[in-house]
């Protein structure tokens, strides 16, 4: 299957180097963050500079490359269930070879600004703590950007956040950690018992206490010391969901017990890989085994994975977990470029019989999310 995928890459890049229509000035993240002419002047630059573009050219300076997507993502795609987990694959890799220029993601479509515009002046909320407005102005929370409130929709409920308008825009048009497409659908579902490593301050807890209902779970797992103090102030803004939610104050990996060096960078935190000038603490660590083990639960249904990295090792101390109820998953691969393959692999090779899905969440290279479904 590797060929297959190496043929439709090949032709991609083809298709994408010598059509003008796939050339776009209003596709970085700069522009996307903060729509202006400013924000376009180095795309329309470059390629004024670049009129013509062959893509023998290309492929032979960047065979090198070209050979490593291959050779890390040609076996998910034979894993793949689905034309559209393989479309989406694909898209991944040619993104990752030719940039913003050439590849624009389906989330990113021709209404996302208006309606994420929209939506955040339909579900602002002043508040009215001034304590808690200046805290949050000044990113007292780590969280690295100034958050506000919004009352919202999720799942039949009515929520109260603090986040961003760019989770508005998800839950309404590209709900996050859900796969829909080709008739397969991958979700947190009403009375499912669901486990949440990587929670940040909570949005995305929220939508899974929303999405299962008086008689499910959300066990959630966040180690910053100051962003998982907002976990707990969404979570007492809705007190309706409260009783469904849990929050573990620490990381999740392959060990349980003593703690690990923790790199602090707002939701991009991560354990150990300190880069200079980052502040380091150490946290505590745990498994999904252990906790499980500790709390005695009947069912794990759904279990969202994303943790800077640490997604492998959480899904090593996860294994029996995994074995004994076998939940529904949905696994950031897009942290590592070799977790598109080393992750696929060990899901296989723990031999549980999943079917395989993909879907990108987001305009960049982030948010690329493994679906696996038990058949």
């Amino acid at each position: 299957m590797s060929f297959a995928f190496q043929k439709r890459l090949q032709d991609g890049i083809r298709e994408r180097l010598s059509s003008r229509k796939y050339r776009y000035v209003d596709n970085s993240l700069a522009y996307y963050s903060r729509p202006c002419e400013e924000n376009m002047r180095a795309d329309k630059e470059w390629f004024a500079h670049f009129r013509h573009l062959d893509a023998r050219d290309f492929m032979a300076a960047n065979a090198r490359d070209i050979a490593l997507q291959i050779t890390t993502k040609g076996t998910l795609y034979g894993l793949l269930a689905d034309r559209h987990s393989r479309d989406t694959l694909l898209l991944v890799t040619l993104y990752a070879l030719l940039g913003h220029r050439f590849v624009r993601f389906p989330y990113y479509g021709p209404d996302t600004l208006a309606r994420r515009a929209e939506l955040r002046s339909q579900c602002l909320v002043e508040e009215e703590n001034a304590a808690m407005r200046e805290a949050l102005a000044a990113d007292a929370f780590g969280v690295g950007c100034a958050l506000q409130r919004y009352r919202t929709r999720m799942a039949g409920e009515d929520v109260d956040f603090y986040g961003t308008a760019e989770f508005l825009y998800q839950v309404d048009a590209f709900p996050p950690y859900r796969y829909a497409a080709d008739g397969a659908v991958v979700e947190a579902r009403p009375g499912d018992h669901v486990i949440d490593c990587g929670a940040c301050y909570g949005d995305t807890a929220l939508f899974f206490a929303a999405s299962v209902g008086a008689d499910g779970q959300v066990l959630s797992f966040e180690p910053h010391p100051t962003i998982s103090r907002l976990y707990l102030r969404n979570r007492d803004l809705n007190p309706q969901l409260a009783g469904r939610m849990t929050l573990v104050p620490a990381a999740t990996g392959n060990t349980a017990g003593g703690t690990l060096p923790f790199s602090l960078c707002g939701p991009g935190s991560h354990l150990e890989h300190t880069k200079p000038g980052l502040r380091r603490v150490d946290i505590p660590i745990t498994t999904i085994d252990a906790e499980m083990e500790r709390r005695n639960w009947s069912r794990v249904d759904f279990i969202k994975m994303d943790v800077e990295g640490a997604e492998l090792s959480t899904l090593q101390g996860a294994v029996q977990t995994l074995r004994r109820f076998r939940p529904r998953l949905a696994v950031c691969l897009y942290h590592k470029p070799e977790d598109f393959f080393l992750i696929p692999r060990f899901l296989v090779e723990c031999d549980l019989g999943y079917r395989f899905y993909l879907e990108h969440h987001f305009m960049n290279n982030w948010e690329t999310v493994l679906y696996a479904e038990p058949q």
